[in-house]
């Protein structure tokens, strides 16, 4: 993995990875950005790092609106006590914009979010 700046804010989000290129198996999401995507498999998974995957990305809290295909394409993967992580880029997909706009949800109920907590923890006292 790089130490590199990311240019989008990436928001921890669960929801089920399936590419059967890849594995028959789901796999799990576990963050998400403009950019990519961080991927867990409870197995051992062998990964290509010269493909590129098409992945159907649910996600959970948003299932009702249906999957997303997309493109994508490994960056680094790491094996931990027979788990699997892979960190994907998101390349140019016809879905994307879908993605895009998700991802604005999660951003403005991330600050929603804050601006509640901002409020909560503020000192003021009516008198």
């Amino acid at each position: 993995m790089s130490s590199e700046t990311r240019l989008f804010e990436r928001f921890d989000d669960i929801g089920r990875v399936e590419s059967s290129e890849l594995c028959p198996l789901s796999g799990i999401l576990d963050n998400v950005s403009r950019e990519g995507c961080k991927v867990h498999y409870n197995f051992p998974v062998v990964v290509d790092l010269d493909n590129d995957y098409e992945i159907k990305m649910t996600f959970a809290r948003n299932a009702s609106e249906g999957s997303l295909q997309l493109i994508c394409h490994p960056q680094w993967v790491r094996e931990e006590n027979g788990c699997t992580e892979i960190g994907f880029k998101i390349l140019p997909s016809k879905e994307y914009p879908r993605l895009v706009e998700y991802i604005e949800k999660l951003g403005l109920e991330a600050k929603s979010e804050d601006f509640g907590s901002e409020i909560n923890s503020s000192s003021c006292q009516f008198i």
